[in-house]
């Protein structure tokens, strides 16, 4: 299996100090496991991609504070720091196949530039049949990993870890921003997306108009408040979720804003909620997942490094990577 030219050349690659290596051979950290771009195994079950989108442009439209640029930089550094135990027998075997293939280049560039780049990239990838780790950025990122998957043209559904339902109106009714990117999802004329097959997971009351509430109750989807996912339990609601997103899709994305997070594990974000779900819960959520043999895309955004506190944000994103890793090493 290989990473197709196209995303190569749009693609910045990672520092090689900007990637944690582990000395001791009994205690390989995640760093240690990553394959070069130029030597995945064509043997390889499944190959995990990792790709940076180093800008908070659709934060700033949104009136967002700025900082979510860091974002891969920081969960790189964390991740790659991670002990492998749950990964390490599937990586060595070669059937898990893990690459950080780098950062889209956003040097410069306007935000359009860049969604329409990283959709190259991601649509390839999907192509290629890679499953794209993307690593935002603002929530603007799930925009042109939604048109790749429409590109592709299989039936697909998308569940949207949140306290907030990002279905937001366009700016000036052409720019998107980190709040529009169902939004943008739902109103496509052409779509692969499935019937009720889109899921917002974790709403918070005190987030989410009932006007944007309506609108995506409107148009045949399914919205999971925090409240009730409290009442039902967490294993019952994610199960739910994961059930609907998919009974009639073949494919399956996951998008995780780290504001679904409560902002006492979880301060560096672009919009903190005092409210959310615990660390326990968005790993259970992720891990899941990531098992689920429909998944072929995830990513993880919002995370604010400038906000932090003790790096304790940073330090949750890279348990998420790596937990999505490991949900795809339960799958073999």
């Amino acid at each position: 299996m290989m990473i197709p030219d196209k995303a190569r050349r749009l693609l910045r690659p990672v520092p090689e100090e900007a990637i944690f290596h582990g000395t001791d051979p009994e205690d390989p950290r995640f760093g240690n496991l990553l394959t070069p771009i130029d030597e995945i195994p064509t043997s390889a079950s499944i190959v995990a991609v990792i790709i940076g989108i180093p800008q908070h442009i659709g934060v700033e439209r949104n009136g967002g504070r700025p900082g979510a640029e860091d974002a891969p930089r920081v969960i790189r550094s964390a991740y790659t720091k991670l002990a492998t135990s749950a990964v390490e027998h599937a990586i060595r075997s070669d059937q898990l196949v893990l690459c950080d293939a780098g950062d889209i280049d956003t040097t410069g560039k306007t935000l359009e530039q860049i969604h329409d780049e990283q959709h190259d990239v991601v649509s390839s990838l999907l192509h290629a049949g890679c499953i794209p780790i993307l690593l935002g950025g603002g929530h603007d990122t799930a925009w042109p990993t939604i048109r790749a998957m429409n590109y592709v043209g299989e039936p697909f559904g998308v569940i949207n870890i949140d306290a907030h339902a990002d279905v937001r109106s366009l700016l000036d009714d052409v720019r998107s921003h980190s709040g529009s990117p169902f939004r943008q999802m739902l109103t496509e004329p052409t779509t692969f997306l499935a019937p009720a097959s889109f899921i917002e997971f974790g709403l918070q009351q005190s987030s989410v108009s009932r006007a944007h509430l309506d609108y995506i109750a409107q148009h045949g989807m399914h919205t999971f408040m925090l409240d009730h996912i409290r009442e039902r339990g967490m294993h019952t609601a994610w199960g739910d979720a994961l059930m609907l997103a998919t009974q009639t899709a073949r494919k399956l994305y996951v998008s995780l804003d780290m504001d679904a997070v409560a902002s006492a594990y979880a301060p560096g974000v672009s919009a903190p909620s005092a409210a959310g779900f615990t660390p326990e819960e968005v790993l259970h959520c992720v891990r899941a997942a990531a098992a689920h043999h429909a998944l072929c895309a995830f990513d993880i955004v919002e995370v604010n490094p400038r906000y932090d506190v003790d790096g304790r944000t940073g330090k949750l994103a890279g348990l998420v990577i790596a937990e999505v890793i490991a949900g795809l090493a339960d799958r073999l």
